[in-house]
């Protein structure tokens, strides 16, 4: 069985009839300020919700069946399919559904037109708007559950370098790991809790970087220095 919050309740199991899409509904940062009104309207419409703790959390309120996503991801899949026959399903994303987020694995489970998408603000538009810069030129990095295999040779190529960091990659071990490699000395911008009341905003470089720590789950943002 998929582990249902006990704050959850069922509603509108009967009556439905037909199939419904399932919502892919980014929800931003994390924070009610930041999310889209289209967006919440469909999770108030919703009948069951799944998502990860932090995402859940933002709607117990609502009384919604909620489905832990964390950890149950391969028992998702087959409740999701069987329960959009009767019920409407949102999935819940942290930022933006089409950026580092399970679109793509959806995609391939249900057919284009059995999904409906609403995007969310994203850590990289937030990221940027704090340090009043644009990010059409960055090249956007994901480190979550995967090796820095080519992370100094993406970083040394590009001159702005948005990166999703990982628990197991703190910004202090990139920075290690980028200076190692013989990545030249960068200005690096760490953002841990954006949006939240203790967002925290770091503006150093990779040689002082590398000697702190203590760090959560945050993004970064590494560039040259202006010529």
């Amino acid at each position: 069985m998929i582990p249902i919050h006990p704050r959850s309740k069922l509603r509108g199991i009967l009556g439905r009839c037909g199939m419904n899409k399932v919502y892919v509904i980014g929800i931003g940062p994390g924070t009610a300020d930041c999310l889209l009104p289209i967006a919440q309207r469909e999770i108030e419409a919703s009948d069951c919700l799944i998502g990860g703790k932090r995402a859940l959390r933002l709607f117990h309120h609502l009384h919604k069946e909620e489905v832990l996503l964390e950890g149950n991801f391969e028992k998702v899949i087959p409740y999701l399919l069987k329960g959009r026959e009767r019920k409407k399903i949102t999935l819940l994303v942290s930022g933006d559904p089409g950026l580092c987020s399970f679109l793509g694995t959806i995609s391939r489970f249900l057919k284009r037109e059995e999904y409906v998408v609403i995007p969310g603000i994203s850590a990289v538009q937030i990221a940027f708007a704090k340090i009043g810069e644009g990010w059409e030129d960055a090249t956007i990095i994901s480190l979550h559950g995967r090796k820095m295999d080519d992370l100094a040779e993406r970083v040394s190529a590009s001159s702005k370098i948005f990166l999703f960091t990982d628990q197991n990659f703190p910004p202090e071990r990139i920075a290690v790991h980028l200076l190692e490699r013989g990545v030249e000395n960068r200005r690096a911008v760490v953002m841990e809790n954006l949006t939240y009341p203790n967002e925290r905003i770091l503006a150093t470089d990779l040689n002082h970087l590398r000697g702190m720590e203590g760090f959560g789950l945050c993004v970064m943002i590494i560039k040259k220095e202006r010529e």
